[in-house]
């Protein structure tokens, strides 16, 4: 187990990770906070949530659900239990109260897509490693020189030299019709990546040099992204990329530094963005992000 810095104690923050380097700076700080101070984490959505019923669905058909580098893969399931099992993990979700009942319409509109998507995940992963055995996702470290904590990461794929990450695009709604129903915009697979996912796959590439590939999944179908097809994940690039996420977290650990141990200190190095926060978590998360960023002053 590493030592965590003196100066980072009071804030929690013992580790990075590579989703963390495409957070907004005053959200990962909002995060800390509350982890450390409240117990408590950002409210989950029923999109992504949605995404991790996929994957749990396909990792079960796969047999690589509950995977660890000691024990190995499990006995693959047969798609119809799988989809059983996931679909009954997804009925413990509890949508969100505070958006007009939009969390609660995806969700039950997913609950009719899942299977189906998890069965283009399946068929998505045996494409990218043909015959060659592949691991399920675990918790992995990688050390960069210049930052003082490690960071966290979990490949959802590894095999052969090559890593996937699964990524899933579920339905959009259209407005309201005069009679009240509603229909849905269903998006194809991407063909190209977004720099988030892109520097998270710079990120997993630098600490295992496992070459990056990327599972697009909805409804319609799937597409994989990789070298082959797209730039920005061939070695050159997934450097330059790798050097923004470094920058994003030399920040953080500046940051921590500068504010000498004080959450007063920090809440007035970093500018809240209420917006963005209510949008993405809702009125209760900003209650609290317009209380402690008065701890400043």
């Amino acid at each position: 187990m590493h030592e965590i810095p003196a100066y980072r104690q009071p804030f929690g923050s013992a580790h990075n990770s590579a989703s963390g380097a495409t957070q907004p700076v005053d959200e990962h700080i909002l995060k800390l906070y509350m982890r450390k101070e409240l117990g408590r984490s950002f409210p989950f959505a029923a999109r992504p949530r949605a995404g991790q019923i996929v994957q749990s669905i396909a990792d079960m058909a796969l047999g690589v659900h509950d995977y660890s580098p000691i024990s190995g893969p499990t006995k693959p399931m047969e798609m119809a239990d799988a989809v059983r099992k996931g679909m009954n993990e997804f009925e413990f979700y509890k949508p969100r109260d505070w958006d007009n009942g939009k969390d609660t319409e995806e969700y039950h509109k997913f609950k009719e897509i899942i299977p189906e998507m998890a069965q283009h995940a399946v068929n998505g992963i045996l494409e990218f490693y043909g015959d060659t055995k592949f691991e399920g996702e675990f918790q992995r470290w990688h050390q960069d020189e210049l930052i003082d904590v490690p960071t966290m990461l979990f490949q959802d794929y590894t095999g052969g030299g090559r890593q996937v990450d699964l990524k899933c695009s579920f339905p959009t709604r259209n407005p309201l019709k005069k009679d009240g129903t509603r229909s849905w915009r269903f998006p194809k697979p991407r063909t190209e990546p977004t720099p988030q996912q892109i520097m998270q796959r710079a990120v997993y590439w630098k600490a295992t040099g496992d070459e990056p590939g990327l599972l697009f999944v909805t409804p319609l179908g799937f597409n994989i992204v990789d070298a082959s097809n797209c730039d920005a994940l061939k070695p050159h690039a997934l450097e330059e990329s790798y050097q923004q996420v470094r920058q994003r977290w030399l920040v953080i650990q500046n940051l921590l530094r500068a504010a000498e141990g004080k959450w007063g200190n920090l809440f007035a190095l970093v500018q809240p963005d209420y917006g963005q926060i209510v949008g993405r978590h809702g009125p209760d998360i900003l209650a609290i992000a317009k209380q402690i960023w008065r701890l400043d002053r």
